[in-house]
């Protein structure tokens, strides 16, 4: 019996185990995309949803919801993948997320073909999350992109704008200056 899916992944239940089954597609082709596209060709695929995303995002059930120069929204769906010891999603979980779409808010704010990597990042877990409340969205934003290092900030919060975690991060730019 499935009990919950999405694209690429499902969560099956037999005698009271759980099964997760994923599929993804070549991650190589998601960083050729950043490497060969153009600063609005990319965000022109990430929002219509033609690049394929990672294997991190199937695990974690996360999905591209919007993607804009300086900003990038995700949707992550909790569910029982994602809990820890104690029956809450993990704050990695929440970390990892609000990490993404920082990291999308700073690459897409970018004009030339850096690589943008985290190099520090503080997390900051408000409330507790439940596997089964329904999707949240990671909302980054870059607050400075300079030309060696970048800073953003991101906060996860439900449909209702209720917040459960904050992070800032700062990022280096690698080959920066190259077109």
């Amino acid at each position: 019996m499935t009990v919950g899916s999405e694209a690429g992944s499902a969560i099956e239940t037999t005698d009271g185990t759980r099964t997760l089954r994923l599929q993804w597609e070549d991650p190589s082709v998601a960083v050729l995309g950043l490497v060969q596209l153009s600063r609005d060709d990319l965000v022109e695929r990430l929002q219509a949803g033609d690049l394929p995303l990672p294997p991190l995002a199937k695990l974690l059930n996360v999905a591209v919801a919007d993607a804009d120069p300086g900003r990038m929204t995700l949707l992550l769906t909790p569910d029982e993948r994602h809990i820890n010891f104690l029956g809450v999603v993990g704050g990695g979980v929440a970390g990892a997320v609000l990490d993404v779409a920082m990291w999308g808010a700073v690459q897409l704010s970018v004009d030339d073909k850096s690589m943008i990597t985290t190099v520090s990042m503080n997390t900051n877990l408000i409330r507790g999350i439940a596997h089964d409340q329904g999707p949240l969205r990671a909302i980054g934003e870059a607050v400075h992109v300079g030309r060696t290092t970048a800073t953003a900030q991101a906060r996860l919060v439900d449909d209702g704008d209720r917040l459960y975690a904050t992070a800032t991060a700062t990022f280096v730019r690698m080959g920066a200056g190259r077109s």
